[in-house]
């Protein structure tokens, strides 16, 4: 169970979109269809760090988002979501003009956006142009844990490891890439992380998940979270901790009744969850975009 909830779910536009990642609706609680067969080995090295300069005071960036739902705004009543409180904070505290491109689409998994990247040459080319580029990815990739507890083949929080698993690989494979399309010019590569959904949730998630609803919650939100920021370092990028900030040191308190997670549009953060991991995004910094 991750954030990709609604079985069908059109892409939201944060700004000048251009293209999308392929996705799809979602089965079960997971929010999405099992991970596509998989796709060609991604690049097995990048540049993590720049060979060159920030860029010159007052000029404009380029800022692209990739990912799932938990990346077009879903939960967010305005639909703005934290791609574009992240882009106002930018612009607010840079005094610099900030073009979003928001290629994230509901229901993509990890395996489907890193094909989407070696493959399709309009993602390809916004990536080479993006002085930001920024990840909310994996929530669809719950599913198949979901479908594993659901049909009985496995016990637990055991039926998301394989999941946790294949994703790892696609995470480092999709921050890898987008560094090699980066060509060492300078990057800020950021990406969220999940919350734990599940908590709080009980009466509105299916059957099989309401009475492990917590182990199960903070199980899956530190195993992918652990992999997207160990993506993160390894390639010259930059995570947060979303499960801290919505559910505590623990990970296990009730977002909802926090106030920053959207029962009703479930299981997503709410206006004001998005422009928590928002602050967070932006409190992370700027480098190698502006000198530290």
């Amino acid at each position: 169970m991750g954030l990709e909830i609604p079985r069908s779910a059109a892409l939201i536009v944060t700004s000048l979109v251009l293209v999308a990642c392929q996705g799809g609706g979602s089965t079960g609680s997971g929010s999405a269809p099992s991970p596509a067969s998989a796709s060609p080995p991604g690049p097995t090295a990048a540049p993590s760090t720049s060979t060159t300069g920030p860029s010159p005071a007052g000029a404009g960036w380029t800022l692209v988002a990739l990912g799932d739902s938990e990346t077009t705004g879903s939960g967010d009543p305005s639909g703005q979501g934290w791609v574009a409180y992240y882009a106002d904070l930018i612009r607010a505290g840079q005094s610099r003009e900030v073009t979003v491109t928001n290629l994230a689409a509901n229901g993509t998994t990890s395996d489907q956006l890193l094909g989407s990247i070696q493959s399709n040459e309009q993602v390809r080319e916004e990536i080479a142009a993006a002085d930001i580029v920024v990840l909310g990815i994996g929530g669809a990739d719950v599913n198949a844990g979901d479908d594993a507890l659901a049909a009985g083949s496995c016990e637990g929080t055991t039926c998301y490891d394989p999941a946790i698993e294949a994703y790892a690989a696609n995470i480092d494979d999709i921050a890898a890439a987008i560094m090699m399309l980066r060509a060492g010019k300078p990057t800020v590569l950021r990406a969220i992380t999940m919350p734990n959904v599940l908590t709080g949730a009980e009466d509105v998630i299916p059957p099989f998940l309401s009475e492990i609803a917590t182990e199960v919650g903070v199980h899956q939100a530190r195993g992918f979270n652990a992999a997207t920021c160990g993506a993160m370092v390894a390639h010259g990028g930059a995570c947060i901790d979303v499960l801290a900030a919505i559910n505590g040191p623990a990970g296990s308190d009730d977002g909802y009744a926090a106030g920053l997670l959207n029962l009703e549009d479930c299981c997503y953060p709410n206006e004001r969850g998005h422009r928590l991991i928002a602050e967070l995004l932006y409190d992370t910094g700027l480098a190698p975009l502006v000198a530290s």
